[in-house]
């Protein structure tokens, strides 16, 4: 009965998935062009290759052009072959649907799959299989623990499920009755495919031991529990370091000798050695500091340990001077890797976090706790990614994950209480409500995160305007003609149109963040700079996006750059408002959001007029400065951008309900923030002479 009820919960979470999935902007049933964005994007393209009988490139130099990535050894392919060999034995039974569709089935019905260890992990902390299901449900459908997974193609889809299902290995090889030895090395075999499909898999592995350690320290007077901890251990580590160099992606970066090892290592020794534990931990600390010096893991991760140290020194604000940061923290401390906003991590919480009430009042009344070696290393995840998620938002489903989990470990009979169970069953339904429908108006939880409101200043780009620049490169670029843009949309470029791209958004392979950095770096300097620039890398086709120059938040690329002054011969700043001016590119094709130019062709001088107003530089109020810098109003031009389309879709919702007379006032209210496009104006004129001819 409690398999069909998991059975049933997991069902219920790959429905909420693939039903989000096919209801976001992006989908299209007819056309998957443009679906999958950056990351997504990009695996989304190996995948594909995989599962037409193609070989996954050893060298992709379209996909990191002229140099190349080496796609199999400095990224994580695990997933894009599991994907793609599935799809193909699906194809032989004649039982495959279109590629993407069955993206979005896999993504949905993989990353559910955590829920199985979960539940595991659940029933071993309350000793209940009725809390273990409830509390499934409410961690299975929860928005926190589902929402990274829809519309999505991302490497924690197929990771989770294998870190959590090795975690709970781990925990029954510590607390289990039988079969610890085996449960030991399946720990290890599941982790060592985790972090072969992810490369953020080995700070969760970092974070586990991190658990060990301080799971050991609080038994160091329980001789059993340590030796239960030693003998739980030493298969991981055994299965570890072989799969360090056996894996590719593992023996580039140095796995064997990254921190998350030394210390397993030292805590095995420690554990071993129980008379001579000060040796452990001076062997330990030295291998530490020899691996941070010389060590290949801090180099290829230097970008994420940066960021890290950045965060400790400047907390959770980014400071006003970019400039003080380096140029991988900039880079990364952005859009998922920033911390969650006050709204959002109020839609995700609430009301997920009530189930850590009854675990909470215990705390309270000081009222003992299970003794397992579980429950002290679950509660160790938890703290670590409740910090975690503070400084990182993408880290919110590990945190749900914890969170529910850590409820559990409650003694006696707190854990069978139907009262406690009943309200486990209605926050799961609670979740499982604000999920299937999470931007109705009826959903309560939306309200409550909209009192939090946030000052969104980062100018957008519509999905239409995306793709038509990927049909216009794949019809004029194609793949002989490589293409530089924004890491935003570079992989999108990639894989729908088919064009070789200068940059894209790994940042784990070695090399790219130093060349995103020249990227941002020439773009805001003189033009032939950025000339320099193209013809360095081969670009043919620089797509330009109206937030390069526009978007003055910490999220966008001036920050980024390292300089949010702006200089009036800029390249970003000719390209938006100058095109005609320019000696090195020119303007083959622009709509509202996107501009894309030639690179090194001759310069058409009657380009770029009479644009859209965005490119106008008048709307602007430009104004030089005493030290030769440019000011411009772009907050200014955004309110009236913001308020013309609130108003312009006021100006259709009363044409839909025939009140013409106050659609015509809201139409003209409109322009009179921000130009209409002729489209617009063309709906306004029929709306004026229809009104007209009725009088």
């Amino acid at each position: 009965m409690a398999g069909m009820i998991l059975g049933i919960i997991v069902l219920a979470a790959v429905n909420l998935k693939v039903r989000l999935s096919a209801f976001t902007p992006r989908y299209n049933p007819d056309d998957e062009t443009g679906y999958f964005r950056t990351e997504s994007a990009y695996q989304y393209r190996y995948a594909r290759m995989i599962a037409e009988g193609k070989a996954m490139p050893e060298l992709d130099i379209a996909g990191q052009y002229p140099e190349g990535v080496r796609a199999t050894r400095e990224l994580t392919p695990f997933m894009e072959y599991a994907t793609g060999w599935t799809y193909r034995v699906l194809r032989k039974l004649g039982a495959a649907p279109d590629f993407r569709w069955f993206i979005v089935l896999w993504v949905a019905m993989v990353s559910s799959l955590s829920i199985l260890p979960f539940y595991f992990l659940a029933r071993r902390l309350s000793g209940s299989t009725a809390a273990a299901l409830a509390a499934s449900a409410a961690y299975g459908l929860s928005w926190a623990g589902l929402s990274n997974m829809v519309g999505t193609y991302v490497f924690e889809s197929f990771a989770e499920p294998l870190l959590f299902g090795s975690l709970a290995c781990l925990c029954a090889a510590l607390d289990g009755e039988r079969r610890r030895g085996l449960a030991a090395w399946s720990a290890g075999l599941l982790m060592a495919a985790a972090l072969g499909s992810w490369h953020l898999g080995r700070f969760f592995w970092t974070s586990v031991v991190l658990a060990l350690i301080f799971t050991a320290w609080r038994r160091r007077n329980d001789p059993a529990s340590l030796e239960r901890l030693r003998q739980a251990l030493w298969p991981m580590l055994a299965v570890l370091l072989a799969a360090a160099f056996g894996i590719g992606s593992l023996r580039e970066s140095a796995f064997a000798t990254s921190p998350a090892m030394i210390l397993a290592f030292g805590l095995l020794l420690w554990l071993w050695l129980p008379q001579k534990r000060a040796l452990a931990l001076g062997l330990t600390a030295a291998a530490l500091a020899i691996a941070a010096w010389r060590s290949r893991d801090t180099s290829v991760y230097g970008h994420v340990y940066g960021y890290l140290a950045a965060r400790l020194r400047y907390g959770l604000t980014r400071p006003p001077d970019p400039s003080v940061l380096t140029d991988e923290a900039r880079a990364i401390w952005s859009g998922p890797a920033d911390s969650p906003t006050p709204g959002f991590l109020v839609f995700c919480l609430a009301p997920l976090s009530l189930i850590f009430l009854p675990r909470l009042l215990s705390l309270i009344k000081r009222q003992p706790s299970d003794k397992t070696l579980t429950g002290t290393i679950i509660d160790a995840l938890l703290l670590m990614y409740a910090a975690g998620a503070a400084l990182a938002l993408r880290l919110m489903e590990l945190l749900a994950f914890f969170l529910c989990a850590s409820s559990l470990r409650l003694t006696g009979k707190s854990a069978r209480r139907p009262a406690f169970i009943a309200g486990l069953v209605l926050l799961g339904a609670l979740e499982g409500f604000k999920a299937l429908s999470p931007a109705s108006r009826h959903n309560p939880f939306i309200r409550l995160a909209a009192s939090f409101p946030e000052n969104d200043r980062r100018p957008n780009t519509s999905f239409s305007s995306e793709l038509e620049v990927i049909r216009w490169l794949k019809a004029n670029a194609g793949a002989s003609s490589p293409v530089l843009a924004d890491i935003a949309f570079s992989a999108n470029f990639l894989t729908y149109a088919g064009t070789p791209v200068i940059i894209h958004p790994k940042f784990e392979a070695p090399g790219i963040r130093a060349k995103v950095a020249e990227y941002l770096r020439a773009l805001f300097d003189d033009e032939d700079a950025f000339y320099a620039y193209c013809r360095k890398y081969g670009a043919k086709y620089f797509v330009l996006t109206i937030y390069d120059l526009l978007d003055e938040t910490p999220d966008g690329p001036r920050y980024a750059s390292g300089s949010m002054r702006l200089v009036p011969n800029a390249a970003a700043v000719l390209m938006q408002f100058k095109p005609n001016e320019l000696k090195h590119f020119r303007l083959a094709f622009q709509n509202e959001d996107f501009r894309i130019y030639a690179v090194g062709s001759p310069p058409d001088k009657k380009n770029g007029l009479g644009g859209p107003p965005i490119y106008d530089l008048s709307q602007f109020s430009p104004r030089i400065l005493p030290d030769g810098t440019l000011n411009l109003d772009i907050d200014g031009v955004l309110k009236r951008v913001k308020e013309s389309r609130e108003k312009l879709f006021l100006a259709r919702v009363f044409v839909r309900g025939r009140m013409l007379d106050a659609a015509l006032e809201y139409y003209e209210g409109s322009f009179s923030a921000w130009p209409p496009d002729p489209a617009t104006r063309r709906e306004y004129e029929s709306l004026r002479k229809a009104l007209e001819r009725s009088r």
